[in-house]
């Protein structure tokens, strides 16, 4: 064997050792489908409404920046305010 053949098969067992994962992809419209109908605070309203109607969240973030933004952290969303009234409300994973 010469030294060209020898270093073909030296990269040939460096390559062998390589593993294949196989990826599932999940179209986004698909994710959380079976919380989809977890019932969350509508867009506009006010803190008060959301306490009222979810009770009181696990934890609080403090408003953040101009105009302020604050979160409220429930079992299986999060409620983004901007002020005092709704602007998103976010499933967890």
């Amino acid at each position: 064997m010469n030294r060209f053949s020898g270093f073909a098969v030296a990269i040939l067992l460096g390559y062998s050792s390589l593993s294949v994962a196989e990826s599932i992809a999940v179209p986004v419209g698909q994710q959380g489908a079976a919380k989809q109908n977890i019932e969350r605070p509508t867009r506009g309203s006010s803190k008060a409404q959301v306490s009222n109607q979810f009770g009181n969240p696990s934890q609080k973030s403090a408003s953040v920046g101009e105009p302020p933004i604050s979160q409220w952290v429930y079992d299986g969303f999060t409620v983004y305010f901007e002020d005092d009234h709704v602007i998103h409300s976010v499933l967890h994973p």
